[in-house]
């Protein structure tokens, strides 16, 4: 007897998240059940999946239908840089198989009609986070390895730095050094945000067009993942990452996040960026 294959409908990004979006609860209800169950997974790749799930729901859970993009690989290349310090091939595995796990159950649950349409998307999605992370990792690794080739260069720029710094009298001359370090690293517009702690806000305090900087304040949430790096990240593209009147506000057409940190506290951030002008 023939058996007929049925053919599943391709899922555009805004139909994932929408499904996501509306089944979240239930869905993270289910990733948890499946993570603690998880017998086989040794305890240092337990706590990278845990932190990494949690930080994976909110590319989806908060994303904006209205400004989404067509294709999500923006949007998991900036997720995978600001995860770089604790992603790894194990801990990604873990991830798509207690996410596979877990979609596979909601859709049982709700008897879906469909049920090949968003496990096939959700294989894509992991198909590309693989690639993304060669990318990234591989990126990282080259630039350790041409790290000789650059010294000199380096060195001029951080030699020039630290010459500036030695001669500055500290917060006082902030605005000064950051101006330097538009001419030092060929950027054209270099801005400092100040970060308090305890009520967990963010206000722009230096940087050009002042009224601009200063208008930019607010709460950190959940969605904001470029915040979380502890590393500089770049962003190519801003739109899904930073609101739509920030990125008009200040001309943005890419933009790099370098945190500001000591002794694990984090102090804020400086952004560099060329004030409209592409940088590939």
């Amino acid at each position: 007897m023939t058996q007929h294959f049925h053919p599943y409908a391709e899922m555009t990004f805004q139909e994932f998240v929408l499904f996501f979006k509306t089944h979240s609860t239930q869905l993270e209800e289910n990733t948890n059940i499946y993570l603690i169950s998880e017998a086989n997974i040794p305890e240092i790749h337990w706590n990278e999946t845990e932190i990494l799930m949690r930080s994976f729901f909110q590319i989806f859970t908060y994303s904006d239908l209205d400004h989404l993009d067509n294709h999500y690989s923006s949007y998991l290349d900036t997720w995978v840089q600001s995860q770089l310090p604790i992603i790894n091939m194990a801990s990604l595995q873990w991830l798509q198989i207690i996410l596979e796990k877990a979609l596979l159950t909601l859709l049982i649950q709700l008897k879906h009609q469909r049920m090949l349409d968003p496990l096939m998307f959700l294989l894509s999605v992991f198909s590309y986070l693989m690639h993304s992370f060669h990318k990234w990792a591989d990126t990282e690794s080259v630039n350790q390895g041409t790290e000789e080739n650059d010294e000199l260069k380096n060195l001029r720029l951080l030699d020039q730095l630290n010459q500036l710094l030695v001669r500055s009298s500290g917060a006082s001359d902030l605005a000064f050094i950051l101006k330097k370090c538009e001419k030092f690293f060929n950027y054209k517009r270099c801005v400092f945000y100040a970060y308090v702690p305890w009520s967990n806000q963010f206000y722009g305090v230096i940087g050009e067009e002042l009224p601009k900087i200063q208008s930019m304040k607010g709460q950190l949430t959940e969605q904001n993942l470029i915040f979380n790096s502890k590393r500089p990240i770049y962003l190519k593209n801003p739109k899904p990452y930073l609101r739509d009147e920030h990125i008009q506000l200040f001309q943005l057409s890419s933009i790099i996040f370098v945190p500001i940190a000591h002794e694990q506290q984090l102090y804020g951030w400086v952004t560099f960026d060329q004030m409209g002008d592409y940088e590939g």
